[in-house]
């Protein structure tokens, strides 16, 4: 195990948690309410963004207060926190809640999925081809638990593997919700 495994396991656990967004359409949560939690989320992001510039002090402050989920790299850029919030916020935005919420379920699982069996069986660093078939099994038994059709579903699976494979590191977390949430409903 590296030093990194403890920090991206929680990070994976966050991402897998997030999914809990989508699960609010399928228990019934009105649309306007899940409208207000996602802005919510996506302003406290933008705020927290501001806060990790305004000096060194703050910055470890919040560092500490995500229990070691942000990466060094994401000392001077945007996390894949605010991205994953801007991402979900988009895709129910733009699309219908019968698209968007089974879109964040998959990035939700997806993309933790994608990092884990890439991890472990790819090389470590960059995409591997393990970590998009894990991305593809898992995106694809989400959506047909979500008793959408084996078309829709095979193909809304395919698009967000592709996201997520297509991604730079974190923009995938943008990327997916909206082009999974994009290929259903061009489906339906």
């Amino acid at each position: 195990m590296n030093a990194a495994a403890p920090r991206e396991s929680w990070r994976r656990t966050l991402h897998v948690a997030s999914g809990s967004l989508g699960l609010l359409w399928y228990l019934r949560v009105p649309a306007v309410t899940i409208t207000a939690i996602l802005l919510s989320l996506l302003a406290l992001a933008a705020v927290l963004e501001g806060l990790r510039r305004a000096g060194a002090g703050t910055r470890a402050g919040i560092e500490r207060l995500s229990f070691g989920a942000l990466r060094p790299e994401e000392a001077n850029r945007v996390t894949g926190a605010t991205l994953l919030a801007a991402g979900y916020a988009l895709a129910w935005l733009a699309f219908p809640p019968s698209a968007a919420a089974p879109a964040i379920l998959v990035t939700a699982t997806a993309d933790p999925a994608a990092a884990l069996v890439g991890t472990r069986f790819g090389v470590r660093g960059r995409k591997s081809w393990q970590g998009s078939a894990a991305a593809l099994t898992v995106a694809l038994l989400v959506l047909l638990a979500q008793r959408i059709g084996a078309g829709p579903s095979f193909t809304a699976a395919a698009v967000a593997t592709l996201a997520e494979r297509a991604g730079a590191r974190g923009l995938d977390n943008l990327t997916v919700p909206a082009l999974t949430a994009a290929a259903l409903t061009v489906w339906r």
